[in-house]
């Protein structure tokens, strides 16, 4: 057991701190989930894609990168959720060996979700170009149109853009006209849920480099603790 008032607070701080990384890791794992606008809209994108520009495979790959970019942030948020419950074991047991693993780790998983999350966000604009650009593409014919009718259905929108929507309406694909188009409504899911990612992924990171600033406070008092019994 450490000794000391200033040790004592460390250490309940830090297995608050690791509380917190759970919270936030669930928080980042969760909404990872629903940036990727969940399993059926991967697919069914993935799928329009390809029917209607699968000639070009650079939207498909900017695409799948910022979706695969997001799969990471899932990652990670899973295993801080663990790393989170493993540090709060090792506040609690007072072990050298889990406290170095634990900040092992969280600093290598820092980098990752730093890496990660900027390069989700700051690929996101060519992730949205790149679907207007495939959602004009399927404009051009009545039987390229039709592809649209699977995301349609899911989004619950109307046309693929605000421009092209009345080609839509006319060909009688849309059950409610007055719906959105389906570019604005991905737009502002993506929108929506990058912020959140963002605002959690750095409120985690200042987080982390607290919990790694007290697992180093904590690992040095309960060596000195042992070595103090040993030499006593």
């Amino acid at each position: 057991m450490v000794y000391g008032c200033g040790n004592s607070c460390v250490k309940f701080l830090f297995f608050f701190v690791n509380l917190l990384i759970c919270i936030f890791g669930a928080l980042i794992f969760g909404f990872s989930l629903w940036a990727n606008l969940d399993q059926n809209f991967g697919s069914h994108l993935a799928d329009f894609v390809r029917k209607v520009d699968g000639s070009n495979p650079i939207h498909i790959d900017e695409i799948a990168k910022y979706q695969a970019s997001l799969w990471i942030l899932v990652g990670v948020g899973a295993l801080l959720f663990f790393v989170g419950f493993l540090g709060c074991c090792g506040a609690a047991c007072e072990s050298s060996i889990l406290l170095g693993l634990f900040f092992f780790i969280v600093l290598i998983l820092t980098v990752i979700e730093l890496g990660a999350t900027i390069f989700a966000m700051s690929n996101k604009s060519r992730f949205l170009d790149a679907v207007k650009q495939v959602m004009v593409e399927t404009s051009k014919s009545e039987e390229q149109r039709k592809n649209i009718k699977p995301i349609q259905d899911l989004l619950k929108c109307c046309g693929a853009t605000a421009s092209t929507k009345h080609l839509y309406i006319s060909d009688y694909l849309c059950e409610d006209p007055n719906q959105v188009d389906c570019f604005n409504r991905i737009s502002h899911m993506v929108e929506s849920s990058g912020e959140v990612i963002l605002v959690i992924g750095f409120i985690l990171v200042a987080i982390e480099v607290l919990s790694l600033l007290f697992s180093c406070i904590l690992c040095r008092a309960s060596r000195e603790v042992r070595y103090a019994g040993y030499y006593a």
